[in-house]
């Protein structure tokens, strides 16, 4: 893949993702039609390199979570070619690992009155290093050594929380990374009502009855 081949993540998420053409509207990641195929629920995926920094989209207070460290494609030999963009249904499988997936990875999630939004497959190390020395919780600080903690693969559900802190709209909250399910270099983001298990669209993507969070 070739960084910036594609839309940048604003024009992405306003005009792209909308499209009837999926080659289109996943050239800078998955949309949320790619993602309730393969995870279930919308999402939106944004291919950037590793390192890009990541801010928030509302206030709130946000939690820095560990899952894993390691790629899935990576720790069990498997292609991510037809995973990229739109996937080549007839070799890419909804259920490509024999084992956990490493789901969202590293994810910082923040969460106020009215919604909770994550941030996923980040890099720990880079994030970790840009947090507030008093935001971790015990047993956890800025140079603690995440690589060994967080290398084994583990399941989606199983997130350890590492640090929490308060933000406000368009704050640094974390730098993003290639950890998890990750078929890429790139940011999973998702947004759903305070107390909803059931995630919105965030694009404006039609068939998506309350969507395009985004750009209200």
């Amino acid at each position: 893949m070739r960084w910036g081949a594609g839309p940048d993540a604003e024009t992405f998420s306003r005009d792209d993702q909308p499209s009837d053409d999926p080659e289109v509207a996943n050239r800078s990641g998955w949309d949320c039609r790619v993602h309730v195929e393969y995870e279930g629920q919308p999402a939106v995926d944004w291919y950037i390199p590793t390192g890009t920094p990541v801010r928030a989209t509302m206030n709130g207070t946000a939690t820095l979570y560990a899952i894993t460290v390691t790629n899935a494609f990576d720790y069990y030999g498997i292609d991510r070619e037809p995973y990229l963009g739109n996937p080549d249904r007839t070799r890419a499988s909804l259920s490509p690992f024999p084992g956990p997936s490493g789901g969202k990875g590293i994810f910082v999630r923040v969460e106020n009155a009215e919604f909770s939004t994550d941030y996923a497959h980040l890099d720990l190390r880079q994030t970790a290093s840009r947090l507030p020395a008093e935001s971790f919780l015990p047993g956890y600080n800025q140079s603690s050594d995440y690589a060994t903690m967080f290398a084994p693969m583990r399941g989606f559900g199983d997130a350890t929380p590492i640090a929490r802190w308060t933000v406000k709209r368009g704050d640094l909250i974390a730098l993003s990374g290639d950890t998890g399910y990750s078929e890429a270099p790139h940011l999973h983001y998702t947004i759903r009502h305070a107390g909803s298990a059931s995630l919105l669209c965030p694009t404006g993507e039609v068939g998506f009855e309350d969507g395009g969070w985004l750009t209200k």
